[in-house]
């Protein structure tokens, strides 16, 4: 019975260990001026459904009525 709950502690201790060792990392974004919108960016609506839809990027936003889509880096 000793050997299993020193098996049972050995084990344990080596997942809290490997579980410190996991790090999760967001991806870095970048905003570019989306070439393929025409036209005066009016709402956010219609950039982001530009950026995600036809340039198959992560999102669209206006600014200055402009259209810049956001993706990775």
């Amino acid at each position: 019975m000793e050997k299993k709950a020193v098996a049972a502690l050995s084990f344990l201790f080596l997942v809290l260990f490997v579980a410190q060792e996991i790090v999760v990392t967001e991806a870095k974004t970048c905003e570019h001026l989306a070439d393929t919108y025409r036209g005066v960016c009016f709402t956010n609506a219609s950039c982001d459904d530009h950026c995600k839809n036809k340039a198959h990027l992560i999102s669209g936003t206006c600014h200055n009525w402009k259209c810049f889509c956001t993706q990775n880096c």
